[in-house]
């Protein structure tokens, strides 16, 4: 199996579990447990614009994310969650989830159409990163695939807590 095979199977089980923790009402997609930590809804609008940056950084595209889309959901234009006090980032709510899904799609499919068309070669290619430089598929690999599942871990714990399955609960059942 190609580099690029092997991240486009890891990532469709990483989005199919993102579209998955999407199904809940609104007060449990923003339950805070009173320890702290964040919402679910954060994690699905914080790894989609991470996700969102870093495809756009590699295919030199812009970023799906826009004002329209901010407006539609609510949340801010700038910024993408890393860095927020957990203080903020509790108080993320997502006005329009539905909107949230849309972005997220729109997101998935640009990623699916760079990985469509990336080589084994494509993904060696090294690009600015915070201390230094990473190659094209260090970023996908730590940022998105591992970094997301950190959250899925994350999301299912929240999940739990209110008594919900976790996501992808039936995966490897049928």
């Amino acid at each position: 199996m190609s580099t690029v095979a092997f991240i486009q199977r890891s990532l469709a089980f990483t989005h199919a579990a993102l579209v998955d923790a999407r199904n809940g009402t609104d007060d449990q997609l923003h339950f805070v447990p009173e320890q702290g930590s964040h919402s679910i809804a954060w994690c699905l609008w914080h790894t989609s614009r991470v996700e969102d940056l870093i495809i756009s950084r590699v295919s030199g595209q812009e970023q799906v994310w826009n004002e329209d889309w901010a407006a539609r959901t609510g949340l801010p234009f700038d910024g993408f969650g890393t860095g927020m006090s957990d203080e903020d980032a509790q108080q993320i709510q997502i006005t329009d989830l539905g909107a949230l899904g849309d972005y997220q799609d729109a997101v998935f499919a640009r990623t699916a159409t760079f990985l469509d068309n990336a080589t084994d070669a494509d993904l060696e290619r090294e690009i600015p990163a915070r201390n230094g430089t990473e190659s094209v598929g260090e970023a996908i690999s730590l940022h998105m695939m591992g970094h997301f599942n950190g959250h899925r871990g994350e999301i299912n714990t929240l999940r739990g807590m209110q008594g919900m399955p976790t996501v992808m609960a039936a995966q490897g059942t049928h």
